[in-house]
């Protein structure tokens, strides 16, 4: 290389060598890109000057845009109170009997229940040698199953208290009804519940407690915790059990129950479903202001299931007071006792026919039915209708009158009937009916005895015939339906019965 060639190359570096240094020489660039690479410096080491526009913390969920420039916000944000429903908004509406209709049957998750619960069963060897029929073939069942997703009370008049089969169909039906319930249910709506058991089964004696638990504990799998109460164990220790478990079923003899309830032990103000079973038995045994008590106590809506074991008379009024809306009724026999089951009976038997009338027209005034169906002979019709004008009650000879229309009438509505058309599946609405002139053939009787009252547990038939007509008039027909249906059989009668007889 040439000398004059080996400096230019030297002069050339020298000028590269300028330019590298002033890259990285922050005093020769201007004084607002000097500003930013600064900048740059601080927030890579996490300092930044105190009047420093730029915010250099990350941004949150909370202060997505660094509006707060990394301070904690002192102020609490107002929560939105939710509007908590109670029990009777959040209760799942019962299904109407036409929605039922429709279905196929029960929900699936009440056939794994009772399937549960069959299975037990079968592991029990006493059990399986008495039933042999299977619990989803249980007409009773389903029947039991309609009447509960309807909504209304139910009324068992088999005359005895609850079998197995029966239970097995209650528990699992309550079961179904908790799973539908917990659902829908939010947490706000837990609380306001409480600890209240979904299912009360109360029985008179402590076997029979024993006997629902047994039935229960095939539940346990899914969740559902029974507890049994009665007087066969301390009470500190059950009260200790309510508190650890908070069953969704208790069993219990209503004694204890009242015991445990007044030391707050547990609280019943919020029980969906009341069973009372062997109704009669509780009335004999002394603990009929008990149950009244208990449920008094339960302040939200609920079902109530009522088992009569007895057809007496003077059970009627425990039932009246424990079922006082509209009742479904279900049955395992189809006997007139058990039809005609809380129905109160009467046979006046008059000196003569004005007497007769003036016994009549002291059952109108007593009657508190809005619905009478007055059933008689065609000629007594005018003599009928003038002691109702008198009374100031509407009169009708047409069954085409809608319940509803009569509700909504202020004045008592009666249905003249001749017995001649009788047509009794227009009583099943009626609560009242009345027999002016009492028929010689108990079929019509008892037809109507078994087609009234149908939703109700405050049916009354009251009959009358004069000295005249009873001397020539069968009476043991008549007595043995009083008789089997536990009502009181006039003296005349019984007397009229063995004067025949002999």
């Amino acid at each position: 290389m040439a000398k004059g060639d080996d400096n230019v190359q030297r002069k050339k570096n020298k000028v590269t060598r300028k330019k590298m240094s002033r890259k990285n020489d922050t005093a020769t660039v201007s004084a607002r890109i000097a500003a930013i690479i600064a900048a740059k410096k601080r927030r890579k080491s996490g300092k930044r000057s105190m009047c420093q526009g730029m915010c250099f913390t990350l941004p949150t969920l909370e202060d997505p845009f660094n509006e707060r420039q990394g301070k904690a916000d002192i102020t609490k944000k107002k929560k939105k109170k939710k509007k908590v429903k109670s029990r009777e908004d959040k209760k799942p509406s019962p299904m109407s009997i036409e929605g039922v209709e429709k279905m196929d049957g029960p929900p699936k998750f009440l056939m794994l229940n009772l399937n549960e619960i069959e299975s037990s069963f079968r592991k029990d060897i006493t059990y399986s040698e008495q039933h042999d029929k299977s619990l989803f073939t249980s007409s009773w069942g389903i029947e039991f199953w309609k009447c509960y997703s309807s909504g209304n009370d139910i009324l068992d008049t088999s005359g005895m208290s609850s079998t197995v089969e029966q239970i097995a169909w209650i528990v699992s039906t309550a079961a179904d009804a908790i799973a539908r319930r917990e659902k829908d249910e939010v947490e706000e709506e837990e609380e306001l519940l409480g600890n209240s058991p979904f299912l009360l089964y109360l029985v008179p004696s402590q076997s029979k407690a024993s006997q629902v638990r047994s039935v229960c504990k095939a539940l346990k799998g899914i969740g559902i915790h029974t507890v049994s109460l009665h007087q066969g164990a301390p009470l500190d220790h059950q009260i200790s059990g309510l508190k650890s478990v908070e069953p969704e079923f208790i069993v219990a003899t209503p004694e204890r129950l009242l015991e445990i309830v007044t030391l707050k032990g547990v609280d019943i103000s919020n029980v969906s479903l009341l069973v009372i079973d062997e109704l009669g038995s509780l009335c004999s045994g002394g603990y009929l202001n008990a149950v009244k008590s208990i449920k008094q106590a339960i302040s939200s809506k609920h079902q109530t299931i009522v088992f009569n074991d007895s057809f007496s008379a003077s059970i009627i009024p425990a039932v009246q007071s424990f079922l006082g809306g509209s009742v479904n009724r279900v049955t395992v026999n189809e006997s007139v006792a058990s039809q005609g089951s809380c129905i109160t009976q009467t046979v006046s038997v008059c000196a003569s026919e004005e007497k007769k009338l003036q016994k009549f027209a002291k059952h109108l005034d007593s009657s508190s039915s809005k619905l009478i169906y007055i059933v008689t002979k065609e000629e007594s019709f005018k003599k009928i209708m003038a002691i109702l004008k008198l009374k100031g009650i509407s009169v009708s000879t047409s069954s085409d009158s809608k319940l509803s229309e009569v509700k909504k009438s202020r004045k008592p509505v009666a249905h003249l009937i001749d017995f001649e058309q009788l047509d009794t599946t227009v009583m099943r609405d009626s609560e009242t009916v009345l027999l002016p002139d009492f028929f010689p053939s108990i079929e019509i009787y008892t037809q109507i005895l078994t087609s009234m009252a149908r939703e109700s547990a405050h049916g009354v038939l009251h009959s009358y015939i004069t000295e005249k007509d009873a001397a020539s008039y069968q009476a043991g027909p008549l007595v043995n339906v009083l008789e089997n249906c536990g009502q009181n059989v006039p003296d005349r009668w019984r007397n009229m019965d063995v004067a025949m007889s002999d």
